[in-house]
């Protein structure tokens, strides 16, 4: 959450023309130009959320109402316009801080899920109502990240105030009265994630009842403990970190950390985790912000009897000014293993927010000391900064940045300390949120609002007008389709080997939306090809046109984006 310097109350004249638009344009086009507003003036972000507190202050009075009505004659139920607006409103309040306030209307929410009744003769509610229910699971979970955030200070993690744990006590006892009410109907539990990640934070002990949790070693019902069977192949392609060989390319969790790219049980996300490993995809990125990303990892690697095969990076990212001490850095490290289940960190990457604290090369080294991590990198760290850390001495395994056709910083001055120093990028936006792939060419710009375009395609677009425009990305898509009808791939499978023929790129990390969308065949025919010189002289001669010098001067080296 951005933060709002304290001002005296003032109150600007709007004037008329001005509030035409406001009360004119469409609600998705006033979207619109809200975000790129907030793009171009980021400073704006901390009113925004101001005065949207203030709203959802002076309206407080809001009741959650009648969420779901029965759905005759077919039995079951249905969701009302009541569940819209309490959504919309809990994620609001969400996004601008209130994210107790918002746990307290969840709470509503899961009583009224108890007395559902799915219908006659099942035990889930068909798609459209169950992907409205898991809907519920994603909000709660991206809330409780929140509220882990929140207890976050400069000192370290803050107890829970009397109140604060008295909401997440009674979401606790609103879930488990949920499960028992739906386990003696027959039904299928699905708010697992929700009752596993409030009860992590609260330390509360939830049992796993019998029945909840589907077996992935056969289509009955099994308990969770029970091994998940599934081979795990060698990669095609690996890269050498430091005499451990790895796939090029990496499962990336972040859509985990929000219902926006999507909403899946943890039943279907532990399902495709399964296919994923058994196609030889065993190494996964994640972050402690992730919403409950590194908990899922570490039970689904933990129940496959195969861990020591599955590589799991996370991340360790101070956002706020903070006092380091080793105690501090240790206890976020234990806090890692327990989420993940494992005595140590296969990959930690540090993130620091403030460069003008130096404090970052003191952390390193306290982190590089611990026994626990087997590789230390960065994250989102530009050129200059790498290169003070290696020479204080710290051993960085890899740095994680933004790397893609759109966005070429790293070629400027990145990866040559890299290949000088051994240190391999890991690369995210190669494929710039789905824009660079074969369902786009022909197509004109997107609604950025729609509901099939999710954070990451506004995020991405925005880099792409940036950089030339929608007009010279298809001109781009159109060169990228004639390649990958050479090689017979897709567009997508183009702009990985792209980047992935850099000699300083250790992996890809390609966006896996778990239980949602499957993309594993496709993405595994970016192994076992180059581009040849002819295709590099076509990709260039689009890129020769676009502002990619200029992005670099005007957005910094790389991560300057996020600073």
């Amino acid at each position: 959450m951005a933060n709002i310097s304290e001002h005296k109350a003032t109150k600007a004249h709007v004037n008329l023309m001005t509030d035409t638009i406001i009360a004119n344009l469409p609600p998705e086009a006033l979207r619109s130009v809200m975000r790129s507003i907030l793009t171009t003036h980021p400073d704006f972000t901390g009113a925004l959320e101001h005065h949207t507190r203030q709203y959802l202050s002076k309206t407080s009075s809001f009741s959650v109402g009648e969420l779901f009505v029965s759905d005759e004659p077919r039995g079951g139920f249905r969701t009302t316009a009541d569940f819209t607006a309490a959504q919309q409103r809990i994620r609001a309040m969400l996004g601008s801080g209130l994210c107790f306030e918002g746990l307290k209307l969840q709470v509503n929410v899961i009583d009224q899920c108890r007395v559902l009744r799915f219908g006659h003769g099942t035990n889930i509610p068909e798609t459209s109502k169950l992907r409205a229910l898991v809907s519920v699971d994603g909000d709660i979970v991206q809330a409780l990240t929140a509220v882990e955030k929140k207890l976050t200070q400069s000192s370290g993690r803050r107890d829970l105030t009397p109140e604060e744990s008295g909401v997440l006590t009674r979401l606790v006892q609103s879930l488990l009265e949920c499960r028992k009410e739906w386990t003696a109907q027959g039904y299928e539990f699905v708010f697992e994630r929700s009752l596993g990640a409030v009860a992590d934070l609260t330390s509360t002990s939830v049992d796993v009842e019998h029945g909840q949790s589907p077996s992935l070693r056969h289509p009955d019902r099994a308990q969770e403990h029970d091994p998940i069977l599934v081979n795990v192949p060698q990669p095609s392609e690996t890269f050498d970190l430091q005499g451990t060989p790895l796939p090029r390319l990496f499962c990336g969790l972040w859509q985990l950390s929000s219902p926006s790219w999507g909403i899946a049980s943890k039943a279907q996300i532990f399902q495709q985790f399964s296919r994923y490993v058994s196609r030889g995809f065993a190494a996964y990125d994640m972050a402690d912000h992730y919403g409950d990303a590194e908990v899922l990892f570490g039970s689904f690697r933990a129940s496959t009897g195969h861990a020591g095969a599955i590589f799991g990076a996370t991340k360790l990212c101070i956002f706020q000014p903070t006092f380091i001490t080793e105690t501090l850095l240790r206890d976020n490290i234990t806090e890692r293993c327990r989420r993940m289940r494992s005595s140590t960190i296969d990959l930690l990457q540090f993130h620091w927010q403030f460069y003008d604290d130096l404090q970052y090369i003191r952390a390193l080294r306290i982190l590089q000391a611990d026994e626990r991590i087997r590789f230390l990198g960065l994250c989102n760290f530009d050129t200059f900064r790498l290169t003070e850390i290696l020479a204080a001495g710290v051993k960085i395994a890899t740095n994680q940045v933004q790397f893609s056709l759109i966005d070429s910083r790293p070629t400027i001055k990145m990866g040559q300390v890299c290949e000088e120093h051994k240190v391999k990028l890991l690369t995210y936006g190669t494929l710039c949120g789905g824009f660079l792939a074969d369902k786009w060419l022909g197509q004109p710009e997107p609604e950025l609002f729609s509901d099939q375009i999710t954070p990451s395609q506004r995020k991405y677009f925005e880099m792409i007008v940036a950089w030339g425009g929608w007009s010279l990305f298809q001109d781009l898509l159109t060169v990228l389709k004639a390649l990958a009808d050479k090689h017979e791939v897709g567009i997508s499978n183009v702009a990985t080997r792209w980047v992935l023929d850099f000699p300083y790129v250790g992996a890809v990390i390609v966006g896996t939306r778990m239980g949602v969308s499957e993309h594993s065949d496709q993405n595994l025919d970016s192994y076992g090809w180059h581009l040849d010189d002819e295709d590099q002289r076509l990709i260039e001669g689009v890129l020769s046109r676009s502002r990619r010098e200029d992005m670099f001067s005007v957005m910094g080296d790389c991560g300057g984006e996020y600073r």
